[in-house]
């Protein structure tokens, strides 16, 4: 007579005493949670990255006080000399106007220095591209001490560009636009824009 053992083995009590089933605790972090725990820090440091990156590009209020007031003490000069090389205030003539002889419109390339500048092309001196052998940009503290502003190791930072645009002396009536740049060694920059009419 075959036994069914698998029958009786299931029916007779454990001869092992029983015992609590001990769970064991996780002693680490899975795959899963690893990778999302790196997606999160990579988003992190990209927003950190970005907020102190979008600081430097901003500028600073006294930066850009100083760079307002170097841009308006160089545009009181822009206005305070001739229109053209050609116009002779003193006899009260001025160039292409009622006969007179046309304008020249192009700069003295001789002159480096602000005190040397006498008509508006001059400034064109220290523009960074044009045919007629610019200088490029000065520097802040140099262009301060040739306004005779005070303190000029405040203005060590900045470089000044000016460019003059010479397209609309054909329209009526004519002027010659003057472009004043103030960069920040930080690569910001602020640009003044200034109409000089052939008044004088």
């Amino acid at each position: 007579m075959a036994l069914n053992l698998r029958f009786i083995f299931s029916r007779m009590p454990s001869l092992i005493p029983n015992k609590p089933v001990v769970k064991l605790k996780q002693a680490g972090v899975s795959l899963l949670e690893f990778v999302l725990g790196l997606v999160l820090l990579a988003i992190v440091l990209l927003g950190v990255t970005l907020f102190y990156a979008n600081n430097t590009r901003q500028l600073d209020p006294v930066f850009q006080f100083r760079a307002v007031s170097l841009a308006e003490a160089l545009a009181e000069q822009v206005l305070s000399v001739k229109y053209d090389a050609a116009n002779n205030p003193f006899e009260q003539k001025r160039c292409g106007v009622d006969g007179a002889s046309a304008c020249e419109n192009k700069p003295d390339d001789t002159y480096d220095k602000l005190t040397e500048f006498s008509q508006v092309d001059d400034f064109q001196l220290w523009c960074n591209t044009g045919p007629d052998n610019e200088i490029g940009p000065i520097k802040g503290d140099e262009l301060a001490a040739q306004l005779s502003l005070a303190r000029t190791e405040l203005y060590q930072n900045f470089m000044v560009e000016t460019c003059v645009d010479i397209t609309h002396v054909t329209e009526d009536p004519p002027y010659k636009e003057v472009s004043i740049k103030v960069s920040i060694n930080s690569g910001a920059d602020i640009v003044f824009k200034l109409q000089r009419y052939n008044i004088r």
